[in-house]
């Protein structure tokens, strides 16, 4: 298998104004000529975007969207911190096969985390601190109080309750849902919410009703990796739209909106992941008046916004929507547990109806037994006073966490996360993400690097660092370890 890295200006790629086809396609189509042609092999590196982009004279996520639609179409793979390269063909006049296995060029690329999960298995040992998976503290599971609202179903409501149920999840529990989005500005009822299976089914529905190959999908950079992940199943092209310390820019989602039509723009307003940045409202206000001027549907993601430290959460960005085009996605796993697997989308109109329908078809409806204990105990004392314990557990270990950042990496440039479990940590350009996750792993510490939190997987270097699970004590030594692997790198 050939191994070679092909320059760009070798290939003779030409753009022309004048096609109708988007620059993107056209350099997608061109490379697909120079694959059947011979020219480019199994096993070629393609040229790297900024080197192609600078040959071209063209933006650089032309190049990226390119190289995302050249691997749907299952000519290129995309490794992680390696490049994209052709990928293997198989000879098609070959007799029928022994043994048959399904085409994944596909399903391949929705491992957004291919590589990195690999990574921290491998670098795992006795002793190692995880700073890596993002995981809430076990000891503020509220594991009594629900066991109570559970034993309370099974004991208090009819059998009848238990029947097949209507896939927009059980009535009382949506009135519940709908009464918290209500008390934060939203005209919401109860038949404006869908329970899911979590958030991943939750985007996943979404991705059905909304998007097909190639759709464009602007969203913040950086961002949740696992929505990321269910957008690249569906073959879709990506366009970042910038972020700052307060989420994401409304300038440049404007700039992204009139150059690109996407069809849907992904936002994590509150408790944004992995920087933890709550976006002010004046923003959320612009992005929403920005979407119904370019008609594109807006997605936001408000999990995690009960664990907000330093104020109390601002409206959702579907408070300020006035015809149906923002769709709330919200997962409890971090609010409650995990183990829960409930999550919920608020939409209105047709939007709604189509995502009902799409729920049906993929589980018929949510666990009914889990759903009614979980309407119960977020009706009863133990909700409100789990969420009371659980801020303040965390705003005790983020404050910790940034404190032993300042003393042991004290060039870093880290913002206190104002929500969630994360802090975002830049790193400086001569550092690859890469260098930075061996040098930890051999101090005995996990990270987790910065690519798959891009929805193009290329951007500054940077490391996710997650507290929540952690003692102070041991995150202040994981952070001794993070600065004493990078201060090597910097010397």
């Amino acid at each position: 298998m050939a191994t070679g890295s092909i320059r760009s200006n070798a290939l003779g790629l030409v753009l022309e104004p004048s096609d109708p086809r988007p620059l993107y396609v056209q350099i997608a189509d061109q490379l697909v000529e120079t694959i059947e042609e011979g020219r480019l092999k199994p096993g070629d590196r393609l040229p790297a975007m900024r080197e192609l982009a600078r040959d071209l004279d063209c933006a650089l996520v032309t190049v990226s969207q390119a190289y995302e639609l050249l691997t749907a179409r299952g000519r290129a793979t995309s490794r992680v911190g390696k490049g994209t390269f052709i990928s293997e063909t198989r000879d098609r006049g070959e007799p029928f096969a022994r043994r048959w296995e399904p085409d994944l060029g596909r399903l391949a690329r929705a491992e957004r985390m291919e590589g990195v999960m690999e990574q921290l298995t491998r670098a795992t040992a006795p002793g190692a601190i995880n700073l890596a998976n993002g995981h809430p503290a076990p000891e503020t599971f509220p594991l009594q109080d629900f066991a109570r609202a559970f034993h309370r179903t099974l004991v208090e409501d009819p059998p009848e309750l238990m029947q097949y149920r209507g896939a927009s999840g059980d009535p009382d529990l949506c009135e519940t849902l709908s009464g918290l989005l209500r008390g934060r500005g939203c005209q919401a009822t109860a038949a404006d919410i869908i329970v899911c299976s979590g958030a991943q089914q939750a985007a996943d529905l979404v991705a059905t009703v909304l998007l097909d190959v190639r759709n464009v999908v602007a969203s913040e950079s950086p961002t949740y990796s696992g929505t990321l992940g269910v957008f690249d199943a569906r073959g879709v092209t990506y366009v970042e739209v910038e972020s700052d310390g307060d989420g994401i820019r409304p300038d440049d989602a404007e700039r992204v909106f009139a150059e690109y039509r996407p069809r849907l723009l992904y936002v994590n307003p509150i408790a944004q992941n992995p920087t933890g940045a709550v976006l002010p409202q004046r923003r959320a206000k612009q992005l929403v008046a920005l979407a119904r001027r370019y008609d594109v549907v807006i997605l936001e993601d408000q999990t995690g916004w009960q664990l907000t430290y330093d104020a109390a959460a601002r409206p959702p960005l579907a408070a300020f929507d006035t015809d149906g085009r923002v769709i709330v996605m919200e997962s409890l796993s971090k609010s409650i547990f995990p183990a829960l697997r409930i999550g919920y989308l608020y939409c209105k109109g047709a939007l709604a109806d189509a995502l009902e329908l799409a729920k049906a078809r993929t589980d018929v409806f949510t666990s009914t037994l889990t759903q009614r204990a979980l309407w119960r105990f977020m009706n009863g004392p133990g909700y409100a006073r789990h969420l009371r314990s659980a801020r303040a557990l965390y705003i005790e270990r983020r404050n910790a966490f940034v404190e032993a950042l300042a003393r042991h990496v004290p060039w870093a440039d880290v913002r206190p996360p104002a929500a969630g479990l994360n802090v975002w940590l830049p790193l400086p350009p001569r550092i690859s993400t890469q260098a930075a996750f061996d040098a930890c792993a051999r101090q005995g510490v996990l990270v987790m690097p910065s690519e798959p939190f891009y929805p193009t997987r290329q951007g500054p270097p940077a490391l996710r660092l997650s507290f929540g699970h952690l003692t102070p004590e041991a995150a202040a030594a994981g952070v001794e370890r993070v600065g004493t692997a990078l201060s090597k790198l910097i010397e």
